[in-house]
């Protein structure tokens, strides 16, 4: 859609051209908020992973002098033309993207045994599944033995199991929300047309190669049933009765020494598997090193979610669904007014960024807040995409999925966008299994609040402004689609030039290296 019509804040847009103008504005709304609220859990995130090193011990150096640098770094460069943020952005992505190759390559070294204590293996397969033998104890094997839904009651089985499986999904939303990112780019794009898809394929590869990729290499050194891997469950109660502390302790196979939090419901980078792996064989610094990457990527995560969710808010200005003056942008295009004011919600860190019970209530709640609100975004984008999949093959007289200028065509429509709409439902209503085995209300709140939330602004705006289901003839297709249109026309002989020769040559085939490797 966005590439066909490249607007600002398409995701809100498409919803209310498409569907219904409160989808819209419950989708802009949700979305801006979403991102809004996770900028604190990522900055507290890489202030509380600080407390592995001994110098920032958080009863001697609050994690609140950190969460200030790093906010004011990000507000910082916030604050810059688009075209130095996106330099700035774009450096950033390489170098996490270099650290989680290098840690994938290392963990098959590592798996192999050509790193200390172990001295190399001779298995038939290029990787030794030891840790997946499930003969060796209730320790190892592809799962758990059991889902623990209390200390006492445990779920075996192929329940449990399942149970583990979609455990494992709902909290991969949290790490996956923002990959939709890509969209919000299109009103400062040079050439979205061109751009866009190119960015859509590149995390394409990325996620089918190295997310997925990196998870099969970090499970082939750590053992499912580690008992340094978090719980995902941890009754409310102890929220509150439980009391917080921080030491210099020895990791449990006494090769390192690091810091760690006692507390149920929050861990550090010493409950991660790769730094796990790490310390395992022995390579405490290298463990060291690799946290600090860790920060780096969580203050990173938070530097992207300050500006999708400020142009999110001027996208929703532009159209009407929020007070003018978010609208507001200086000379070089900066909508500064509401990179201020998503930069304000965002100092709500403070009430997360210092170790104790009620702080952590407090971080669940906020991470609650995010990952449902991104899931009914993506719901949202399938439901815009069906109706503007069928409203397209009303409208012959421009351009069709089926012709050579369409730019940009995803695979097994609109199969998958009915299949991403069905499953993201499904996540929402069960995004968390625990209440459906032990209930608990404050979970239950806490679960379903932001669906309560989507749910008032739908409805809200609807009976205010008395909205009505777009009819498919009557899709408003061509507001962003003819300027583009016009756009590419006067701008056709430069990108010819471009594209030709041994430099144009040189550079698609280095995007399509990009694309895949990187």
């Amino acid at each position: 859609m966005v590439a066909l019509i490249p607007i600002a804040g398409g995701i809100s847009a498409f919803g209310s051209r498409f569907v219904d103008d409160g989808l819209g504005f419950a989708l802009g709304f949700c979305y801006w908020f979403s991102l809004a609220v996770a900028i604190p859990t990522q900055v507290s995130s890489a202030a509380m992973l600080l407390t592995y090193f001994a110098p920032f011990d958080p009863w001697k150096l609050a994690p609140a002098v950190m969460v200030v640098c790093f906010l004011f770094v990000i507000i910082f460069i916030n604050s810059m033309r688009v075209q130095i943020y996106g330099e700035i952005e774009y450096v950033f992505g390489q170098i996490k993207l270099s650290l989680l190759l290098g840690l994938i390559i290392f963990m098959f070294t590592l798996n192999r045994g050509h790193i200390s204590p172990e001295t190399g293996k001779t298995t038939v397969f290029p990787v030794d599944f030891a840790y997946w033998d499930a003969s060796r104890g209730d320790l190892y094997g592809p799962f758990r033995p059991y889902f623990e839904v209390t200390e006492q009651d445990h779920i075996e089985g192929s329940t449990g199991r399942f149970l583990m499986v979609w455990t494992a999904v709902v909290q991969s939303v949290y790490s996956f929300s923002g990959t939709e990112l890509v969209a919000l780019t299109a009103g400062e794009a040079k050439h979205p047309r061109r751009a866009l898809p190119r960015a859509t394929l590149r995390i394409f590869f990325r996620i089918f190669t190295l997310y997925m990729l990196g998870v099969f290499a970090v499970g082939l050194n750590v053992a499912a049933g580690n008992q340094s891997l978090p719980g995902f469950f941890t009754p409310w109660s102890k929220y509150s009765t439980q009391k917080v502390s921080w030491t210099m302790t020895t990791t449990s196979d006494g090769n390192c020494q690091v810091g760690s939090i006692s507390m149920q419901g929050y861990s550090s980078s010493n409950s991660s598997p790769w730094i796990i792996a790490m310390q395992n064989a022995g390579l405490c610094v290298g463990a060291s090193v690799v946290t600090c990457l860790f920060v780096f990527c969580a203050w990173s995560a938070g530097n992207s979610y300050l500006y999708a969710s400020s142009r999110t808010l001027y996208a929703m200005a532009i159209q009407g669904k929020a007070p003018r003056y978010f609208g507001l942008c200086t000379k070089g295009g900066l909508p500064y007014v509401s990179v201020v004011f998503t930069f304000a919600i965002a100092m709500v860190v403070f009430l997360v960024s210092f170790p104790n019970s009620t702080t952590i209530t407090v971080y669940y709640w906020i991470r609650r807040l995010t990952s449902i609100p991104g899931t009914l975004v993506w719901a949202g984008i399938c439901l815009s995409y069906i109706r503007f999949y069928y409203g397209l093959k009303l409208r012959p007289d421009i351009v069709q999925r089926d012709m050579k200028a369409y730019p940009y065509r995803s695979p097994f429509q609109p199969y998958t966008a009915y299949f991403g709409l069905i499953g993201c439902i499904l996540l929402v209503i069960f995004n968390d299994m625990t209440i459906f085995v032990k209930f608990e209300w404050q979970y239950f709140i806490a679960s379903y609040v932001s669906l309560l939330l989507f749910l008032i602004c739908f409805v809200g705006y609807k009976l205010w402004r008395r909205t009505r289901l777009v009819p498919l003839a009557r899709m408003d297709l061509d507001l962003g689609r003819r300027e583009m249109d016009l756009y590419e026309a006067e701008t056709a002989a430069e990108m010819r030039m471009m594209e030709k020769g041994i430099w144009g040559k040189g550079k698609r085939t280095w995007r399509w290296i990009k694309a895949i490797v990187i």
